[in-house]
């Protein structure tokens, strides 16, 4: 009867220690892959990352056509920001190198979006 009680709390210690491993690496996020692209990518072959979760790096700026946030690449190719979390505003962000991750789209009256699940500064 020791034995088994024994086992059952090394089993539940090490059950503990697996799963606080596991939330601590993925810090609390999806854990679907996400692949890190351009936005020079996402604009030229859209089809390929449709619904797909996605990385980029650009400069914030604002979409006066749009009336909408939107992440500027090189060669001044550009994804707008459909949504994003928090409805926080971006301003403090306009015209600084900005991270977005979120769900890579199309839309018929924006062109190419992003549902953006984070956006902020790139780390120096």
């Amino acid at each position: 009867m020791g034995r088994t009680l024994m086992y059952a709390a090394i089993t539940a210690l090490a059950v503990v220690v697996l799963s606080a491993t596991f939330f601590l690496n993925h810090g609390g996020e999806s854990i679907a892959s996400v692949e890190h692209v351009s936005v020079h990518d996402l604009t030229s072959g859209p089809g390929r990352f449709e619904g797909k979760p996605v990385s980029t790096v650009g400069v914030l700026g604002f979409s006066e056509e749009h009336d909408r946030y939107q992440l500027v690449g090189e060669g001044n190719f550009a994804v707008v920001i459909r949504e994003h979390a928090g409805g926080d505003s971006l301003d403090g962000l306009l015209g600084r190198d900005v991270r977005v991750r979120g769900v890579f789209g199309s839309d018929q009256e924006l062109g190419v979006i992003i549902d953006a699940s984070y956006i902020g500064p790139v780390d120096d």
